[in-house]
């Protein structure tokens, strides 16, 4: 059993980089491993962490114009496999290093956020790019991401210490809440009010009073070829049962190394 403790970032239409240290936040998981053998193993875990992004911290034009920003908690929980590149066994100097891969498959829920002066609001009932509102259905919020990571492990007496990293290729567009096009703001008002349209459209160019607002509708919002990402990165630390259970449960008496 182990416990990580690190960071989570997010790759999407307000962070353009996987890892980009703009928007580092915390994150948090515990996990347990089945050694099958030295080199095998089999491990569910359950990580909790924040992600964020904001087009003010953007380079582009479009996106500085565009002045979108978010927040969101992710909880996921991730079986997985794993395998060693060495062999590895907790507690054993002899077998007390090595670099390992892992994948599997992340169950997560996610719910972006983002504020109007010192108000928090969620998006996804908004339906920000006219979801609910024009024959489109919002957005899940549950939704399954494939795990693709790696690190390293060390024994080091009776546990042991690792460093992993592991992106989440998800298959929403909406982490962040940005997808495609702006909605009929005409449309988005009569069926979800004000505020929706104020967190739908908050670009610089429809605040700048001195110029002629036109309606946004159809103009890119986002881009929706390019699934979202997100990262949790950490150092674990982790120990091993059998000295406690190897007497009762089965597992540890009948492994096979």
């Amino acid at each position: 059993m182990g416990i990580m403790l690190g960071v989570a970032n997010y790759k999407g239409e307000l962070s353009r980089n996987l890892f980009n240290d703009k928007f580092i936040q915390p994150a948090i998981g515990f996990f347990y491993r089945h050694n099958f053998d030295r080199r095998r193993a089999w491990k569910i875990e359950l990580c909790y962490g924040k992600i964020s992004g904001d087009d003010a911290k953007a380079k582009t034009p479009f996106e500085l114009d565009r002045n979108l920003s978010f927040s969101s908690t992710i909880l996921e929980i991730s079986p997985q496999f794993e395998y060693n590149f060495l062999p590895f066994e907790t507690g054993r100097n002899d077998y007390a290093f090595t670099t390992f891969l892992f994948t599997g498959i992340s169950f997560f829920k996610f719910n972006p956020k983002a504020k109007i002066g010192n108000d928090t609001y969620e998006l996804q009932p908004l339906g920000t790019e006219g979801q609910g509102s024009n024959g489109l259905k919002k957005y899940k919020r549950f939704q399954v991401a494939i795990p693709i990571g790696g690190g390293i492990k060390i024994s080091a007496g009776p546990v042991g210490i690792g460093i992993e990293v592991g992106a989440r290729r998800t298959y929403t567009d909406y982490l962040d809440d940005v997808s495609t096009t702006y909605p009929d703001m005409a449309v988005l008002a009569a069926t979800n009010g004000p505020i929706a349209v104020q967190l739908s459209d908050r670009s610089f160019s429809r605040l700048d009073t001195s110029a002629v607002i036109t309606n946004p509708f159809m103009k890119q919002r986002g881009n929706s070829t390019d699934k979202d990402w997100y990262v949790f990165a950490g150092i674990t630390i982790f120990w091993r049962m059998e000295s406690i259970l190897k007497d009762i449960c089965k597992p540890f008496k009948f492994r096979r190394y």
